[in-house]
């Protein structure tokens, strides 16, 4: 459907922020739904952990196709197929009633949650103007966050509450209305660079490996994944060790999530005003400080409240790192869905690698050597970044302004 009226920015950013909010349900949503799993269909630990997986794992393999495909064919039309889908695989959670259909579905949603943050994030930030981009992109982060603490909730007292059948149709049925609202949506469709002007895949991986403001946003939110993944199974394991509940560690991580999406929302205020190669040379130092200070034996109050703040400073990492991606695009010529895909495949990494050295880890020896190491890849990504970032200034010195 042609859409001819003009583009609005806080209603685009809003549908899209829509997608990645559902989209973020559906992943976790699964989580609490893994013990009903086990008991309905005598699934193993391995099993149940592949049926957690596998969605990440779909997300690294489809991120870059949807994201060139973005590029070649509009990222407007994209994200309308990959919504399409969502409408009917988001709800097939219910109805699979063997592993193997666990496993299909997950894969299904994986694809469209690659599609969403490749292609519906190219649209975003592609259809606004310049000056909107980092509140817009922002705003789609802080809803994210928002949909980590709601996924867990869908999936255990609402699916308790109304059955899963109910539940996962209703979150169906509010993707087709997001669906429909982006059928009357425009945009998506022109870039600042035409087609005919950008590079193949290949140049645009090679043009996003070297140092820039594309490669400050890969190596950072690749830091921020590993870091974050890497709690996340850490975290609850020194909580559990210290007798806290399991729904004590729920709430601490709820309050993680909260204070993360304050943080960002900091980040949407401040847009262009943000120095954003700054931000993000200087962060990933910092959280690497607090992981490195969790090591201290001080009690759980210590150990939470470092948790807690290294949530609400890796937090902004991914905004500003999708903000710092779209204008590199425009850097070096190549579109910003190919781009995108290749940034959440560079998350989809970090986020299935870390769980398992950490785990590996902790079970040889003790958690700290994962801390540790933590602290040390920080410092080893500082000096990564700063190279990019003396190439960014020197590029601003020189009076060259790529979105001329």
């Amino acid at each position: 459907m042609a859409v001819s009226r003009p583009v609005s920015p806080r209603r685009l950013t809003a549908l899209v922020s829509s997608l990645i909010f559902l989209d973020m349900i559906t992943w976790l949503a699964a989580v609490p739904l893994v013990p009903v799993w086990q008991k309905e269909f005598g699934l193993s630990d391995d099993e149940s952990g592949l049926i957690l997986g596998i969605y990440s794992f779909a997300v690294l393999l489809c991120a870059i196709p949807a994201g060139y495909l973005a590029d070649r064919f509009g990222a407007r039309r994209m994200t309308l197929i990959g919504a399409s889908l969502f409408i009917l695989a988001a709800p097939a959670i219910a109805f699979a009633d063997t592993f193997w259909l666990l496993v299909l579905v997950r894969v299904v949603q994986g694809a469209c949650s690659a599609i969403t943050w490749s292609a519906g994030l190219a649209w975003l930030g592609g259809a606004v103007g310049d000056d909107y981009r980092p509140r817009g992109l922002s705003i789609a982060n802080a809803t994210a966050t928002v949909g980590t603490i709601a996924g867990p909730l869908l999936g255990g007292p609402i699916v308790s509450h109304v059955g899963l059948g109910v539940a996962f149709g209703v979150l169906g049925g509010l993707v087709g209305i997001v669906v429909i609202w982006a059928l009357f949506e425009p945009g998506g469709e022109r870039h600042p660079v035409t087609h005919h002007e950008r590079q193949g895949p290949f140049e645009s991986l090679r043009r996003a490996a070297k140092p820039g403001r594309i490669q400050i946003g890969f190596v950072a939110i690749a830091f921020v994944a590993l870091m974050m993944a890497a709690l996340q199974l850490l975290a609850p394991l020194h909580f559990d060790a210290a007798g806290l509940s399991s729904a004590t560690i729920g709430w601490i991580f709820t309050v993680g999530s909260a204070f993360s999406v304050l943080s960002i929302l900091v980040v949407a205020r401040l847009g262009r005003r943000l120095n954003q190669t700054r931000a993000l040379v200087v962060l990933p130092i910092i959280c690497g400080g607090l992981v490195m200070l969790m090591m201290i034996p001080l009690g759980i109050p210590w150990y939470g409240f470092l948790l807690i703040a290294a949530m609400c400073l890796a937090s902004p990492i991914f905004t500003i790192s999708y903000a710092a991606c779209a204008d590199g695009a425009r850097d070096e010529q190549i579109g910003e869905g190919g781009v995108f895909g290749m940034l959440n495949a560079v998350w989809a990494v970090g986020s299935l690698l870390a769980p398992i050295i950490a785990g590996f880890i902790s079970q040889q020896g003790p958690s700290w050597v994962m801390y540790a190491l933590v602290g040390v890849l920080s410092v080893l990504v500082m000096f990564v970044l700063r190279r990019s970032e003396a190439v960014v200034t020197a590029a601003s010195r020189a009076g060259y302004d790529p979105l001329q």
